[in-house]
């Protein structure tokens, strides 16, 4: 058996004002011609009954004195009566104790059962269907001098209830063409309301499909409630498509962490390896043993390192530093004091402005991250220069607006490594950087800590120009947080 399809939202809308409308339609049309039948019908008997009431206010004056004077002529009195009545459009029938004196009915008087119930000085009506046509009948039983007598008067209907049948049919019809016209309309002006709907629906079963490009056209046709919602739905799109996008690259460089990390750890473990073979299956001795113990203690350390690093990046990303104020003369006297020597060592002059001491103004932050920030920076600074070399850290505050700035003269960096140093295990230099243990995960460091201070670490190079590494602090960090000091 096959299943009843459900109308849409447009047909049943359709169905509902359509059977409202014909209801009120019919149903006023009913009330107003029954209302308009029912007066008419009481102004034809009003009348009737005033021309019946007439002819027996006659009668009852000249039957009397012809009663008393000729009785005899009471037969010419009721025809010429009867006569009149006939120029007045009725019939009439004159009945004096129960016999006939005059009648020109249509029917017999047997057929009038109100002649015998009536009470002198009392009045009745009704309207009878008499061989197929439709009369009114009004009987009087009369009182006083005319005692005995029962006046009967009738008239003919049938031009009103034709009349009426005709309006009728007249009205129906009316109903019908009004109705049909209105539903046609009402048809056309729903299925054209409702293609904003159809719109929408389709944009939205495409979404629904994987289709996130979709966008209805709604949204820029309409300026009402389905405008609204297409706008809205457009722009919940389009937000699904970013948060998408981004899931994606998000994915991505998960993928590129690990196969940069299993990349990273297979040199080490290698090496380990293969050292350790080495020892287990070679009969080594001296100086040959202690050099693969400390290539075996080096590449165990790179792993260490490598394994703090991800889990400190790990931590910034997931966890909120908790803020201290710190004066910056003694967070750059301290990045100095951390990096002086290495410098020393590698002939490179590391030089803060303006002094350290002269810096009393403090920056809202974690200190042991910024300070971590700022040595890895300068370190790098120092490790971009050759002997002779120079770093510079230096602090700039205008207004609100404040930055630590690491500026070498080292060997600077093309634009493709600027595009790439904040990526995770990208170094600049791979064979400088394994040699002195590094991991590549510093700088991604440097902008995790930036990023967590709700900061931003930008940098400028030139192949042969050296360096500069900028990190604007936001203005929240210059507000104090509180009222005292606090030490590194």
């Amino acid at each position: 058996m096959q299943k009843l399809r459900t109308p849409h939202f447009w047909q049943a809308i359709y169905l509902a004002t359509l059977a409202l409308f014909l209801a009120c339609l019919f149903g006023g049309v009913l009330g107003v011609a029954t209302i308009s039948c029912r007066l008419s019908f009481d102004a034809r008997c009003d009348e009737f009954l005033a021309r019946q009431r007439a002819f027996v206010q006659r009668l009852s004056e000249d039957v009397p004195a012809v009663a008393e004077n000729r009785p005899a002529a009471l037969d010419s009195l009721y025809v010429y009566h009867a006569m009149q009545a006939r120029g007045d459009g009725m019939r009439v029938s004159i009945r004096l104790d129960g016999r006939d004196c005059f009648s020109n009915l249509p029917l017999d008087a047997a057929s009038l059962p109100e002649l015998s119930t009536l009470e002198p000085g009392q009045r009745s009506w009704q309207v009878r269907e008499v061989e197929g046509r439709h009369l009114i009948f009004a009987t009087t039983c009369m009182s006083g001098t005319m005692e005995g007598y029962v006046i009967t008067a009738c008239a003919d209907m049938e031009d009103f209830f034709a009349d009426w049948r005709q309006t009728s049919l007249l009205f129906t019809l009316l109903c019908v063409a009004v109705s049909i016209l209105f539903a046609a309309g009402l048809y056309a002006v729903l299925r054209r309301m409702n293609r904003p709907l159809q719109s929408l629906t389709e944009t939205a079963r495409q979404v629904a499909a994987g289709d996130y490009t979709a966008r209805t056209p709604v949204a820029d046709t309409r300026r009402d409630e389905l405008g609204e919602l297409g706008r809205t739905l457009n722009h919940m799109t389009a937000r699904v498509q970013d948060q998408l996008a981004q899931l994606a690259a998000e994915a991505d460089g998960k993928q590129a962490l690990v196969d940069d990390l299993s990349h990273e750890m297979r040199t080490p473990l290698t090496a380990i390896g293969g050292y350790a073979q080495t020892i287990r299956l070679a009969d080594l001795r001296g100086e040959e043993l202690m050099q693969a113990a400390e290539s075996i203690e080096f590449e165990s350390r790179r792993l260490l390192n490598l394994s703090e690093q991800l889990l400190r990046l790990s931590v910034l990303n997931h966890e909120e530093p908790e803020f201290r104020d710190v004066p910056v003369g003694m967070l750059m006297r301290r990045v100095l004091n951390a990096v002086g020597p290495k410098a020393a060592a590698r002939g490179v002059a590391l030089e803060g402005f303006p002094l350290p001491e002269s810096i009393t103004a403090p920056v809202s932050c974690q200190p042991d991250l910024m300070e971590s920030l700022l040595v890895n920076l300068c370190d790098n600074g120092v490790k971009a220069c050759a002997p002779g070399g120079r770093v510079v850290l230096r602090y700039e505050q205008t207004g609100s607006r404040a930055a630590f700035v690491v500026q070498d003269n080292g060997r600077g960096m093309d634009a493709e490594t600027l595009a790439r140093i904040g990526r995770p295990f990208y170094r600049a230099d791979k064979a400088r950087s394994r040699a002195e243990g590094g991991a590549g995960l510093g700088v991604s460091i440097c902008y995790a800590i930036a990023k967590a201070h709700g900061a931003e670490l930008t940098y400028t190079s030139k192949p042969g120009q050296g360096t500069t590494a900028t990190l604007r602090l936001a203005p929240h960090l210059l507000q104090s947080r509180n009222t005292s000091e606090t030490a590194l």
